[in-house]
């Protein structure tokens, strides 16, 4: 890959410009002397805001003409930006998190693509599938990968992220739960499965494998609660509201130490952690080197849909994110974890 510096990407425009993580992500642009315009429809006074209404597509194709990428934090279902990159050129990076099938309902689009969009880029998913990507090469003999996300009820969180937690956690009335041995300050926790339908947001190097997603709430008291829930098979009834309550609209500074293992038979081969301070802040870091990772594979590859991990490996980003703060911990299994079921009954925070 070439070097992160040196790339033609000077100017970016984020959709969504105007949330809490579209914020964060134009800031990290700037920061890494990257002029970002922020998007969205509603009236905003500021210099560098551009009136994008992905209701009103023509406010969309003006936009694309004004940057050399669009990052996208938009949720949007109908994949508007998306598909006018594939058709009229141009760059696009989708942190949405939207539900894996996205990507597929993108590849069959007609015709031939005349751009390149990056989807699930971001921290998790997005740098946790580059590192699920290398346990897996390292690991062929696994049958499952197992991914914890870690998350603060306190957070960073816009009403994006609190439909994402609505979407994923409530698609059905009762999940899986397992525990793991994660780091402090998180500790021996059980886990919530969620987003099953998603996969891990996980490609090719995945298919054939089980792919176990969970999220542990850092609050005790609020994973418990939601253990409860689950318990009672009423977690599929719980209304968006619950989920938007107690997040900051600033940047906050909560561990995350989000899990990603690899397992035969249940039996754990090799786990890493993916550690940094503040979910959102550390999402931004991340969209600027999967931005510049885009712009600079230029025209080496075919346009199209990607994925993560077929941009760029871990070990290519693995420099960058350590200045950013974000580092990639391998864990030695202890014997709690490495003999932990994959699924448990016991509710307890």
């Amino acid at each position: 890959m070439t070097d992160m510096q040196t790339t033609d990407l000077n100017r970016v425009l984020v959709l969504g410009g105007q949330g809490v993580l579209g914020r964060m992500i134009a800031e990290a642009f700037a920061a890494a002397g990257v002029t970002a315009l922020r998007a969205g429809r509603r009236p905003d006074s500021g210099a560098d805001f551009r009136h994008v209404d992905l209701d009103e597509p023509e406010t969309v194709e003006k936009a694309l003409g004004e940057a050399d990428l669009i990052v996208t934090t938009v949720p949007d279902e109908r994949l508007i930006a998306e598909r006018l990159v594939l058709e009229r050129g141009g760059l696009l990076v989708n942190v949405s998190a939207l539900p894996a099938s996205a990507a597929g309902r993108l590849r069959r689009a007609p015709g031939p693509p005349q751009g390149t969009v990056l989807m699930n880029a971001g921290i998790a998913p997005g740098l946790t599938n580059l590192i699920a990507a290398d346990l897996l090469a390292k690991q062929p003999a696994a049958d499952e990968v197992e991914l914890v996300f870690t998350t603060s009820a306190k957070g960073s969180h816009g009403p994006a992220g609190a439909a994402f937690a609505h979407r994923t956690l409530t698609e059905t009335s009762r999940h899986h739960t397992t525990v793991v041995s994660l780091p402090e300050p998180f500790g021996r926790r059980r886990c919530l499965a969620f987003a099953e339908s998603d996969g891990g947001w996980l490609g090719a190097e995945a298919d054939g494998k089980t792919v176990s997603t969970y999220a542990c709430i850092s609050e005790r008291r609020v994973n418990s609660a939601m253990l409860a829930f689950n318990s009672a098979g009423i977690i599929g009834r719980l209304p968006r509201s619950v989920f938007a309550g107690g997040a900051s609209a600033a940047p906050t500074s909560e561990q995350v130490a989000h899990w990603v293992a690899v397992r035969r038979g249940g039996a754990l081969l090799a786990a890493r952690t993916l550690r940094c301070r503040g979910d959102y802040r550390a999402a931004a870091a991340a969209t600027v080197l999967f931005a510049r990772s885009l712009a600079a594979r230029g025209g080496a590859g075919p346009a199209g849909v990607l994925v993560p991990e077929e941009l760029v490996t871990i070990g290519e980003l693995r420099p960058a994110l350590a200045k950013a703060g974000i580092v990639v911990v391998d864990e030695r299994p202890s014997a709690a974890s490495a003999d932990a079921p994959l699924v448990s009954a016991e509710q307890d925070g």
